[in-house]
């Protein structure tokens, strides 16, 4: 038993000597830090102060809240929050320009290895600040009236969820040696590329089969002499029944008929294969 216990304590003070070396060394860098970099260059080190962090995070935090909050149901309930999220994402993109020009001054743009653009998280960055300012440009316009509200250049917006992104790097600090970070950053890639792959391959094999199977879905069960260009939900099974013009399928009770009629997207309360 003694010697056991003996074996045991030299391993565990192997351990703890191994650690405190490895804590020493110079290849132990933050893998996933605000400004892990901006550490090299002496004009950027305000980037590190906790009150910068903090304004970073809450700029980013207030941009994804103020996405969320850009909805039509949202500004038909509270029409002011139009004039809110308007306000915070012109103040986001006040905060985040700021950020990018005193690196961009600091480093560089273009030349050099700690250049701006040398950086794979700036380029995230600068994407997000041109989503900003781009969904504050088609606001105004919104609300000036020059475009229409919810027109296809929404979708411009689409990408500022990812903001929450650049919130989360703030918050997570690995630390590890840089082969192994750059073991893990292949391994994690190669797996999100599989995964991606295998689930675009069967949402768009189910999309396939849902259209060949079920078509458009707008063959409906509805009343006996029911007029077809003013179709109410009176005039409607209940619940609302999808039917089959063939002699397969589904067939209407009694009083009903199987009848195609069309109804728009936003009354349907889903969104079909079509």
């Amino acid at each position: 038993m003694g010697a056991t216990a003996s074996s045991a304590g030299t391993a565990i003070s192997s351990i703890i000597t191994l650690m405190r070396k490895q804590s020493f060394r110079s290849d132990f860098v933050p893998l996933i830090d605000y400004n892990q970099e901006d550490s090299i260059v002496g004009n950027l080190e305000w980037t590190n102060k906790p009150l910068a962090k903090y304004i970073f995070r809450l700029t980013g935090l207030l941009s994804f809240i103020s996405t969320c909050m850009n909805t039509p149901k949202t500004f038909e309930y509270h029409p002011f929050l139009q004039y809110t999220t308007f306000a915070i994402d012109i103040t986001c993109a006040i905060i985040l320009t700021f950020e990018a020009a005193a690196k961009m001054k600091t480093r560089g743009i273009f030349i050099g290895d700690s250049s701006y653009l040398h950086d794979r998280w700036n380029h995230f960055d600068a994407i997000m600040v041109l989503n900003i300012y781009f969904s504050i440009i088609l606001q105004m316009f919104e609300l000036i009236g020059i475009i229409n509200k919810y027109s296809y250049f929404t979708i411009i917006r689409s990408p500022r969820p990812f903001i929450l992104i650049k919130v989360l790097k703030t918050f997570l600090k690995f630390k590890l040696p840089k082969s192994q970070i750059k073991t893990i950053l292949h391994r994690s890639s190669s797996q999100i590329y599989n995964v991606t792959v295998f689930f675009l391959f069967f949402i768009s094999l189910y999309a396939i089969l849902g259209v060949q199977f079920f078509g458009s879905l707008t063959f409906h069960c509805v009343r006996n002499g029911t007029d077809l260009n003013n179709v109410t939900q009176s005039d409607l099974m209940i619940p609302d029944t999808y039917c089959s013009p063939t002699k397969d399928g589904f067939h209407c009770p009694e009083n009903f008929t199987c009848k195609k009629i069309e109804i728009q997207r936003n009354l349907r309360g889903y969104n079909g294969f079509d």
